[in-house]
């Protein structure tokens, strides 16, 4: 008998909870859908390399360096769907591929801010690629590439202060470039005050914008 009333309970209690849910559709009640974020304030941690691909490296005690994606790739594409990382044992040069990101078809290609050989990949970026866009400097990582020469490797990159005023120079460029192809398919590319790309601005551009996206942002001139 215990057991007949806490089901009817149960029943009860879904009961009114979806009378009141219908009540606040007929109202106009119902919350709307969480509107999609502008590009959050660039935050380039301490101790991090940054080239102008994009790409970052970062020195660990071994004297490997871990590499990945910087947040202005990651946020103009969003949530990411499927990361492929070149093998272990690959020799890169600077500017050269090291891994493909792909979101809704969309495919950029992230090169190697470094000379040297991959000895490890992040497995965690293959199998949970959604990390590459919410920690892109922690377990987003994508590769560990071991440096023909250390010192010769690090010297162009850019650190600390200057490398977190340069990236935020480049959103203001990404945010320009969104800008000057404005056209239907561009609305809602850039937040309301027209001076904020929104996170995954990127997958607004049509295939010639997207290549030359591409150019500009992931590949060293």
């Amino acid at each position: 008998m215990t057991a007949i009333l806490v089901i009817l309970m149960v029943v009860a209690i879904f009961a009114i909870d979806a009378l009141k849910l219908y009540i606040k559709r007929r109202r106009g009640e119902v919350e709307a859908p969480e509107a999609v974020p502008a590009f959050s304030a660039v935050r380039f941690p301490k101790g991090l390399f940054l080239g102008e691909n994009h790409s970052w490296a970062r020195l660990t005690e071994l004297g490997e360096l871990k590499v990945g994606m910087d947040e202005l790739l990651s946020q103009a594409l969003g949530f990411v769907d499927e990361v492929e990382i070149v093998p272990a044992g690959t020799q890169v040069r600077k500017g050269e591929h090291l891994a493909t990101v792909t979101r809704l078809g969309h495919k950029i290609d992230v090169t190697s801010p470094v000379d040297g050989t991959v000895v490890a990949v992040n497995d965690n970026a293959v199998n949970e690629p959604y990390g590459v866009h919410q920690d892109p400097y922690g377990r987003g990582w994508l590769a560990k590439v071991w440096p023909t020469e250390h010192t010769e490797a690090l010297r162009d990159l850019k650190v600390g202060e200057r490398a977190s005023s340069w990236l935020g120079h480049e959103v203001q460029r990404f945010t320009d470039f969104l800008t000057a192809r404005t056209s239907p398919e561009m609305v809602g590319a850039l937040a309301a005050d027209g001076a904020h790309p929104l996170v995954g601005a990127a997958l607004s551009l049509d295939e010639e914008g997207w290549k030359e996206f591409e150019k500009e942002f992931a590949q060293i001139q």
